[in-house]
């Protein structure tokens, strides 16, 4: 039986960011996330086609070396992402996640910043727990 992985569409950090007036900001430090986890892109979804795949002839290449480099277990330093309602959005290391997501890697190590949406007004009002 043949599976099919539907591919899924780059999220872009900024339409997300926008559904929240205020968000505070928690370094978390590297950890490991998995990779189906990693949905969107700060500032770079124009490059990207489905699942972090790049449109650019340059950065195929590139994507490429550094596939190359990590079944070599070459290439090990952390992405940085930002989490946000339990999705992660890539910073740094578009290129890693693209490799990853190819070679079917579970998990990557992330540098994570946790940004957490404030409660609104009438919520802390009405005592509903953040």
């Amino acid at each position: 039986m043949l599976l099919f992985r539907r591919k899924q569409k780059v999220l872009s950090f900024e339409e997300e960011r926008a559904k929240y007036p205020l968000l505070y900001r928690r370094e978390l430090g590297v950890h490991p996330v998995r990779v189906d986890r990693i949905v969107g892109t700060v500032g770079r979804v124009a490059d990207m086609k489905e699942d972090f795949q790049f449109k650019g002839i340059f950065s195929k290449e590139r994507a490429r070396k550094v596939s190359r480099l990590m079944e070599r277990g070459e290439l090990g330093e952390a992405i940085s992402v930002y989490e946000l309602d339990r999705k992660y959005f890539v910073l740094d290391g578009h290129h890693r996640v693209s490799a990853a997501k190819r070679l079917g890697q579970e998990y990557l190590d992330a540098d994570i910043t946790l940004l957490i949406p404030a409660r609104s007004h009438s919520e802390a009002q009405a005592g509903n727990p953040a």
